[in-house]
């Protein structure tokens, strides 16, 4: 038997992650008020490197786009936290002889991040 699951916001909380992400990196660059909610409602659906392209020019940033990308790879993936009993019910469900997949529609470096630094990529 076979059961996937979606990653962002059913297995971990991403809105959760990304508020605490955002509201970290908006203080720590001493961004404006108001820069949270532009930062957030960019990345809010999903995230890709050329968001912060975007990103870059609305909020005066010098940085390269790139290593903002990456900044928020490391940082979304240090902020994200599995939802309750999502271990225990994947390890169940293994124990039980299901083969588990998760499935994500973002990007792969990110969604492999998330994966690694919730524990996750073993299931």
């Amino acid at each position: 038997m076979l059961a996937l699951f979606d990653l962002d916001n059913t297995l971990i909380d991403r809105r959760e992650g990304l508020e605490d992400w955002t509201r970290d990196f908006a203080r720590s660059r001493q961004l404006p008020v108001g820069s949270e909610s532009v930062i957030f409602e960019q990345l809010r659906e999903r995230a890709y490197p050329a968001d912060f392209v975007h990103l870059r020019e609305a909020l005066r940033l010098s940085d390269d786009p790139g290593d903002l990308w990456r900044e928020y790879v490391d940082g979304v993936a240090r902020s994200v936290r599995c939802l309750p009993r999502v271990r225990e019910g994947l390890e169940a469900l293994r124990g039980s002889g299901w083969t588990l997949g998760i499935a994500t529609n973002g990007a792969g470096d990110i969604q492999r991040a998330k994966l690694t630094a919730t524990g996750l990529a073993s299931h």
